[in-house]
């Protein structure tokens, strides 16, 4: 059996999460998710992981597949450490 990036061995569709706790499981790394809730201005709220890795480059090829994707970072932006 294998393991799925996002840690599924089932198989079956990763289950729904809201961003607060896919920043909890999967901190300090790049998230690619499939949006199935948004906000009042369209804004996920709510997705499934698809992938997850500590490089956002790796990340995009991983998900080319995706006709739509939501990719961002679980965590404090790695971009405020540059500064």
């Amino acid at each position: 059996m294998s393991v799925s990036s996002a840690g599924d061995t089932s198989g079956a569709e990763p289950e729904v999460l809201t961003l607060p706790e896919i920043s909890q499981r999967y901190p300090g790394r790049w998230v690619a998710m499939t949006v199935t809730e948004r906000d009042g201005n369209l804004q996920p709220v709510k997705g499934r992981v698809v992938e997850n890795d500590v490089d956002r480059y790796r990340l995009r090829e991983k998900t080319a597949k995706y006709e739509e994707i939501c990719i961002f970072y679980a965590g404090d932006s790695p971009y405020l450490l540059l500064l």
